[in-house]
């Protein structure tokens, strides 16, 4: 609306330094003047009003304008003849020397159509693809959708961001300018229940795609129960899609006649990125979103604070990054998460932030003094520091100070407000040192406490009695927790909830954990540190202490951990699983790297699970193909992922395994 307003008082201004210039106009063209700025005003306030109007429900209008990009962000023409070409022998595209006479066909065009499905994640339910491909350009593509608000925004977003992922394929500028196979693609968008515009754990996410060929047209379908089953779809449909650099020197293509019907395995299929130890800015952050929305993941876990630095700007406790945060331009205002969530929303993901407690409290927790709110934390920066903590520097909330409640309340206040997200929380809850705590503590609280695990629990319970509050007296119905030693028999039945503690596993696959905590009740999120932990195998970032938790974990590694086959787990009560990276050897210039393509391999994991073979956990060639093609569109985004194997083994397929 200020710009609006802006544009009426610049046509004011003008009229007004004419007047002031005392510029002279004859009575005619005064009046021919006025009467088209009339006309001018009257259509810009008409159109002012149906666009105020057009939308009636509250999720559309957080959404601003779609900013148009340009139709063709980069240029590379083919500048060279190509020697290859690829040959489909049934089962494997051949590479072969071009020669005269002989099409050229491009090893894209080949591999969508041999074999291989090429879409990643496979899809859960049946799959039918055809062989026959057609040559079109993005101008060609025509949308249709009928869902009212709120899913009806919700979708002009996702088809905007459908068309990006089109125009990321192109490589030469001037291509529209060629001849197509087809003259028109219609692409509709059903939805079933447009009211739904949350995503929650029992969303439905299942959708059905077809596309059908009629002599020059096009006709693709996707049929879903809600907003997100269709963003699902219009990102599979984009993978049905690529650029073939053989015909005319580069032009879209995509495959005729196709079938697929596919659903997730597991509603929570997370990754969790640590931005305390190392900061990474927003626009790395929605560089991320995007890796994770083109495979599926739905839950971006957001561990934001942590003992090292406390980044978070919030509203109502400002001191907490003013003294926490590494410097000011290092920080996330309200604001920049207000926009990630939308980010993420129209991603198909939704966002859960972490401020861990009462452990890895340290900076940012240090100002209740001089508020005269007394240590709201106590060992910060204590040495040395391995008797106090598991890495530097150390910080743990002081249970012993009532005023550490009230700022958990609206500590949580403020992330609920910001994120609006009422179903999942997580309050963290791992690695307490009770060693800190009896060391720190009053001699009181010394004598009440003979374990001090019953003075952790009892934090706990009172952070969860400030999380309700601040929720507005409502229980979270799902609040996620690390599993760590009050997860453990007999503490965990004594402070955890099971009807809606979700315990998040992280220790090996090995320890007894995951299987204790579902033999008692609860439900698991699975972070298995010996195959999910994508921070670890880089060696140690300090000469003292145990800090590497050797080997790497490799795509195949992560793609094979499978623990509710592998360990006889009772899948209901897997809720999904969450891939995690945390920072201390990692920030923004590497974190692409680091996610991809291993975060590839667990999202399929999660989406579909497929089967594997028990006994010699080998991996087939289709999912190596796959794997690669998928890289291969997240290079397209403008993502850096790692390299799986030499090109030379690309365009060979089959010679390498």
């Amino acid at each position: 609306m200020k710009k609006n307003i802006s544009i009426w008082l610049l046509c004011e201004a003008i009229l007004y330094e004419d007047h002031k210039r005392g510029l002279r106009m004859k009575h005619y063209d005064l009046k021919r003047a006025l009467l088209i700025f009339s006309l001018f005003c009257i259509i810009f306030f008409v159109v002012l009003f149906w666009q105020q109007n057009s939308s009636v429900d509250e999720v559309a209008q957080l959404f601003p304008v779609y900013k148009k990009v340009p139709l063709i962000r980069k240029e590379r023409k083919l500048s060279y003849q190509p020697q290859w070409h690829w040959h489909c022998n049934g089962k494997h595209c051949e590479r072969q020397r071009i020669t005269a006479g002989v099409p050229a066909v491009s090893l894209w065009t080949c591999s969508m159509s041999c074999g291989s499905t090429q879409l990643w994640p496979q899809p859960s339910g049946p799959v039918t693809l055809g062989s026959r491909t057609a040559t079109f350009n993005h101008e060609q593509m025509v949308f249709k959708s009928e869902a009212r608000d709120p899913a009806g925004t919700l979708i002009r977003h996702a088809v905007e961001i459908f068309k990006n992922k089109v125009l990321d394929y192109v490589q030469d500028v001037n291509y529209t300018a060629h001849e197509t196979d087809v003259g028109k693609i219609l692409v509709h968008l059903h939805v079933r229940l447009p009211d739904v515009a949350k995503l929650r754990l029992d969303t439905d996410e299942s959708y059905h795609l077809t596309v059908k060929s009629k002599t020059k047209e096009i006709y693709v379908n996707i049929t879903a129960n809600t907003f997100f089953g269709v963003r699902h779809g219009l990102e599979t449909l984009s993978q049905l899609i690529w650029w073939d650099e053989y015909s005319k020197n580069g032009m879209l293509r995509m495959i005729k006649n196709a079938s697929v019907k596919d659903y997730p395995a597991f509603p929570y299929r997370g990754l969790m990125l640590d931005t305390a130890r190392n900061y990474m800015s927003v626009d790395t952050l929605k560089r991320v979103l995007v890796g994770m929305s083109a495979n599926k993941l739905n839950i971006f876990h957001w561990h934001i604070s942590d003992s090292q630095s406390f980044p978070l700007i919030l509203p109502r406790l400002p001191k907490f990054a003013k003294v926490g945060s590494y410097s000011p331009d290092m920080t996330y205002s309200p604001e920049d998460v207000k926009d990630l969530v939308l980010f993420a929303l129209v991603r198909g993901i939704r966002i859960v932030i972490e401020i861990d407690t009462p452990a890895h409290a340290g900076s940012g927790w240090t100002w209740g003094p001089d508020e005269n709110m007394g240590e709201l934390a106590v060992c910060v920066n204590k040495q040395p520091w391995m008797l106090y903590c598991g890495e530097p520097p150390c910080g743990q909330v002081n249970p012993d100070n009532p005023k550490v409640y009230e700022v958990l309340e609206t500590l949580y206040k403020d992330v609920l407000d910001m994120t609006k997200e009422d179903e999942l929380f997580h309050i963290g809850g791992d690695e307490v040192n009770l060693e800190c705590w009896q060391d720190s503590l009053s001699v009181a609280t010394q004598k009440k406490y003979g374990d001090f695990h019953d003075l952790w629990g009892d934090f706990t319970l009172k952070a969860l009695d400030s999380l309700k509050k601040a929720n507005g007296g409502k229980v979270i119905p799902y609040v996620l927790v690390w599993s760590s030693n009050l997860t453990k028999r007999p503490y965990v039945s004594k402070y955890f909830n099971k009807s809606n503690i979700v315990v998040q596993s992280w220790g090996s696959s090995q320890w007894p954990d995951t299987i204790d905590l579902i033999q008692d009740g609860y439900k698991v999120i699975i972070s298995h540190v010996d195959a999910w932990y994508l921070d670890c195998g880089f060696g140690r970032w300090r000469e003292t202490g145990d800090a590497a938790c050797d080997p790497y974990r490799t795509w195949q590694t992560v793609y094979n951990h499978r623990p509710w086959i592998q360990q006889g787990i009772n899948k209901k009560q897997v809720m999904g699983g969450e891939i995690c990276l945390w920072s201390e050897q990692v920030d923004e210039t590497s974190v692409d790297a680091r996610l991809w393509p291993r975060g590839a391999a667990f999202a399929e994991r999660m989406w579909s699970d497929p089967a594997l073979d028990m006994n010699t956990f080998s991996i087939t060639e289709d999912v190596y193909l796959r794997l690669n093609s998928q890289r291969d569109r997240l290079v397209a985004k403008g993502l850096r992922p790692e390299a799986m194997w030499p090109q030379w083994c690309l365009q060979n397929p089959g010679m390498c395994l």
